[in-house]
Parts: C-alpha cells; structure tokens; sequence
C-alpha cells in the first residue's frame, strides 16, 4: 500500500478500527498522526502509538476519549505531553491533581478546563500566580458561584472580564 493510499484510508470517517490497528506499522508520520487523531481508533491502536517516537502522534494519543487510563498515566510522565492528558476528561483525578501543581503553565491551563476537574482544584487554581489561569478557571463551566465572585474581585482586569462574560455571572446581572 502506497503512503498516499494508507493516508486515505486513515482520513475516512467510516475506516473501521481494525484498519486503522492495520496502519500502525505505517513508517509516515502523516499517517500514524491520522490514525493517532480518528474517531475509530482503538483503545489497543492508541497504547501501541503512545510508545512512538513522534511526539505530535503522542499528543494525538494523549486527547483521544479512547485512550486508556493507564496510558495517560503513562503520558503524564512526558513532560512534553503532559499538557494534553491535562485537558483529556478520562484523566484520572490523582494525575489531575498532580498536573495541577505543575511549575509548567501551559499544564496548569490545560488542568483548569478540564471538564472532570473537581471544585477542589478549580479553587486552588484560581489562586494561581498566573493570571492566564485563572481566566481560564473563570471560563470553565462548572466553576462555582463562589469562585466567580472572588475572581471578579481579580487584580487582573482581563481575569475580571473573562468572570464577567461567565454564564453564571450573566444570570445572576
């Protein structure tokens, strides 16, 4: 099968799982990135390509609702990666609430819109020192009434904004 072919094939929604497992010997990273990122991709295809070398195609790996929880676990190690599994729902909350202590911001965003993050962390996370994270904590959904209205009270006018704009503040108007 020609590389052009194998793309195809991993780029059509209707490829079943079984083929998508077929193409994860594909040495083109185009490919692999396909497979990495379709619907269909198994639980059994996303652990073998958690283990490749191409960082995106673990990325990939990383937000796909199919990956098994001991491969995020896994993925969280990366400090590369470590940022994706923040934001994937089927993160377990022990990795969530480790992530959300990381000295790297771009993890700690990723763990504020997570959708499973608990109120605990939402809390902790409103505190950060950076304010780009706390406006994302005041995007997310499921952030309490209670957090919103301390984070109006921010120091940073764009964090206040972001509170402003928030489905629960803009009820309560």
């Amino acid at each position: 099968m020609t590389t052009m072919e194998a793309l195809l094939i991993a780029k059509d929604k209707n490829t079943t799982a079984e083929v998508l497992a077929d193409l994860v010997d594909n040495p083109d990273g185009f490919v692999l990135l396909q497979v990495a990122a379709h619907l269909n991709t198994s639980t059994e295809t996303l652990d073998i390509l958690s283990k490749n070398e191409n960082q995106i195609v673990r990325q990939f790996v990383a937000e796909h609702f199919n990956t098994s929880v001991e491969t995020l676990v896994m993925l969280s190690e990366d400090t590369h990666i470590a940022s994706w599994v923040a934001g994937n729902p089927n993160t377990p909350a022990e990795v969530i609430h480790r992530l959300s202590k990381d000295e790297d911001i771009f993890i700690r965003l990723s763990v504020s819109v997570n959708p499973n993050i608990t109120m605990g962390i939402l809390y902790s996370l409103s505190k950060d020192e950076d304010e780009n994270v706390r406006a994302a904590v005041a995007k997310n959904p499921k952030t309490s009434l209670d957090i919103l209205k301390t984070l109006a009270k921010d120091e940073n006018e764009d964090v206040r904004n972001v509170v402003a704009e928030h489905p629960k503040m803009v009820a309560k108007a």
